[in-house]
């Protein structure tokens, strides 16, 4: 692997311009400061962190930019632009923290301290004013498993979870992996505006209904509902008993002008009360791998009926990165913030200018971005493609042929559209935390590829 990591990182260096450190780039290592991409025009925050050196991740092992590799080939991709997960060096506050508890050398059972579950809530308090309970908190292994628990819980085997889609296609697996089945209610899309069919939401539960699965933002449409849709829909779940499972982990991503409402924090109390929410600092603050999540409830019998299913095996490290997180990462998130807003600003401007076979209009939150490539589709046949590979009970979907197009034409990866469920088709989600160069090079080889197509 380390012959196709370096064979990579030279093609990504030489696409952002930085052919002079091509030999000298370790994995992990940071790329070139001060260098500029092809455009050469990058709108940068001028904190104190820097967000606009490209970060290399080839050689780590890592899901977004080795496992295409893997899939496709040595030299196959210059940008990872798939997983949720982002490119830049982790808060200083954070590597400072784990540098310290790396000096004390043993790894003995964690006892977790108080200190943590108050450190969340006060976050949370200071950011959304959401009260939160430290009593109340449960920390578990990641936001998948807290998900599993509660679904065990409420919905009894075979019965219906209910969706908004195009969604977190990692839902899916919860659902099935509770040997339960997903109820797709479809998201209204208008001039490229997500918005709630109430009518139909309603009309999707049915006596074995019993959970509902929301995000908030959404992934992948980038919908950071409104306090009134968050009211409707709780009120639709409390008059049909349908319990809220609120996955609010894209909460720290909201573009300029527009307010995260936690699902918590809603006037009717009864509303809150039939709900759980599931957070972590995993998205905000780059830990995925650190496998550190947490949820809670109001609803005292609720938080006790899903901590009988919840089994927790805490790391050190993920525990001690998110508290660092918590306490000290909120001045380089508060500029992140900004750099993502900017990031969107980029693509929705460079897409209008040079891609005129896909469609975008920028999202209210998250950092992704949810592209229509139905005209790419129809560009390049991949219908056809798509139904001459689908044999012997493989079903292959034209946004799948349109990834790996992408990838052979473009040497980009996302992640293809229909995985998200009903809506995703003609879709593809393009992840953008990652330096405004890297994303500039990502989109200058779309834009070439397609002008080609």
């Amino acid at each position: 692997m380390s012959q196709h990591a370096g064979l990579n990182r030279r093609t990504f260096l030489r696409s952002a311009g930085l052919t002079a450190l091509a030999g000298a780039v370790a994995p992990g290592a940071s790329i070139a400061a001060g260098a500029t991409a092809a455009s050469g025009v990058f709108d940068e925050t001028g904190g104190k962190f820097d967000f606009d050196t490209p970060y290399n991740r080839f050689g780590t092992d890592s899901t977004k930019w080795d496992q295409p590799i893997r899939l496709y080939g040595a030299d196959s991709i210059v940008a990872g632009m798939g997983i949720a997960d982002m490119d830049f060096r982790a808060a200083p506050a954070i590597t400072k923290a784990l540098r310290d508890r790396l000096q004390h050398e043993n790894w003995g059972y964690l006892a977790q301290p108080r200190s943590f579950v108050e450190g969340i809530a006060a976050w949370n308090k200071r950011r959304y004013n959401l009260d939160v309970n430290p009593d109340s908190i449960v920390v578990t292994t990641g936001v998948h498993p807290a998900l599993i628990a509660a679904l065990k819980t409420f919905s009894p085997p075979g019965s219906k979870v209910l969706l908004i889609t195009p969604t977190y296609n990692g839902f899916y697996g919860d659902i099935r992996f509770a040997g339960l089945t997903p109820e797709e209610s479809p998201l209204r899309l208008v001039d490229g505006r997500y918005s709630i069919d109430f009518e139909d939401f309603e009309r999707r539960i049915s006596h074995d209904t019993n959970t509902f699965i929301l995000c908030n933002p959404q992934n992948p449409t980038g919908n950071v509902w409104s306090r009134a849709d968050l009211a409707r829909l709780g009120d639709i779940c409390l008059k049909r008993r349908v319990i809220v499972l609120s996955d609010e982990i894209h909460c720290d991503f909201a573009n300029k002008g527009i307010k995260y409402t936690p699902f918590a924090t809603l006037e009717n109390k009864d509303v809150v009360m039939n709900s759980l929410t599931f957070k972590a600092a995993s998205k905000s603050f780059g830990l995925a791998a650190m496998k550190c999540g947490w949820f809670f409830s109001d609803n005292a019998e609720f938080m006790r009926r899903v901590r009988a299913n919840n089994r927790t095996d805490l790391t050190t490290l993920g525990m001690i990165a998110s508290q660092a997180a918590y306490a000290d990462g909120e001045d380089w998130l508060n500029q992140l913030g900004v750099y993502i807003d900017g990031n969107h600003d980029f693509v929705e401007k460079y897409v209008a200018k040079n891609i005129p076979l896909v469609k975008w209009v920028k999202p209210q939150g998250t950092y992704l971005a949810w592209i229509d490539v139905s005209q790419v589709v129809d560009k390049i046949g991949a219908k056809k493609l798509a139904a001459d590979a689908s044999t012997g009970g493989r079903t292959v979907t034209p946004e799948t042929i349109v990834e790996q197009w992408l990838v052979k034409h473009a040497k980009v990866h996302m992640n293809q559209g229909a995985s998200y469920g009903n809506g995703g088709k003609g879709h593809m989600r393009m992840n953008i935390a990652t330096s405004r160069k890297t994303l500039d090079v990502a989109l200058s080889h779309m834009a070439e590829a397609l002008k080609r197509a």
